[in-house]
């Protein structure tokens, strides 16, 4: 408690006496430099939400992955060739089937052709003969024998004939007997006695030593 002046005088007003030594409030920054803001703790909404985020980057890469595999076997399966069907054998067997119709479709090495060539007269007396026009080629490669007299003729009926000394005055022009080398061919004309209607041609040799040829009438 103070206590009055002896003389009378009063302190003036702000002359207040000092309330002992002023402590400083710590140390004070220089102005301008503020010290960082402590860092806060993540939130529990913050780090869940990363944990989702994360998980749905890592499916969407296993997806992605997925897709790449999946794309990679087809591919490959893609490009397996398909397996051989049963349908094989038979197509082989239906080409070795043409093969051999094809190999005997092919010309024989000697050709025999026979053709109608109408009737002839005789040159002695009235006699009336049924001609054919005779081809003989030799495709082989060894010689042929041909000769009228190894010629008979099959009609209609079924009646064979060979009646070349018959028909030696016939007015034809008869096929020679000749001998034909590798690519050479003989033409002529044989006749049988009367007017008959003949289908057939053949010519074997007397001793069988040529294979015997066939022709039909054309």
């Amino acid at each position: 408690m103070a206590h009055p002046d002896p003389h009378g005088h009063q302190p003036s007003y702000g002359e207040q006496p000092p309330h002992g030594p002023q402590q400083p409030y710590g140390h004070q920054p220089p102005y301008g430099h503020q010290p960082p803001p402590p860092k806060s703790g993540m939130s529990t909404g913050k780090k869940i939400g990363l944990g989702c985020g994360g998980c749905l980057g890592l499916l969407l890469i296993l997806g992605l992955l997925g897709a790449c595999v999946s794309t990679l076997a087809g591919g490959d399966s893609s490009s397996t060739p398909p397996a051989a069907t049963s349908s094989a054998p038979e197509a082989e067997e239906a080409a070795a089937e043409e093969s051999s119709e094809d190999e005997g479709a092919e010309v024989s090495d000697v050709v025999l052709t026979a053709t109608h060539a109408g009737t002839a007269g005789d040159v002695v007396d009235d006699t009336v003969y049924t001609v054919l026009d005779i081809t003989v080629e030799n495709n082989s490669d060894e010689d042929l024998d041909v000769n009228p007299i190894y010629f008979s003729v099959v009609l209609a009926d079924g009646t064979v004939v060979s009646d070349w000394a018959d028909t030696i005055f016939a007015d034809i022009d008869h096929l020679d007997a000749v001998t034909l080398r590798p690519g050479q061919r003989t033409e002529g004309q044989i006749a049988v006695s009367g007017e008959v209607d003949i289908v057939e041609v053949e010519m074997a040799e007397l001793f069988g030593l040529q294979d015997p040829l066939t022709a039909e009438v054309g």
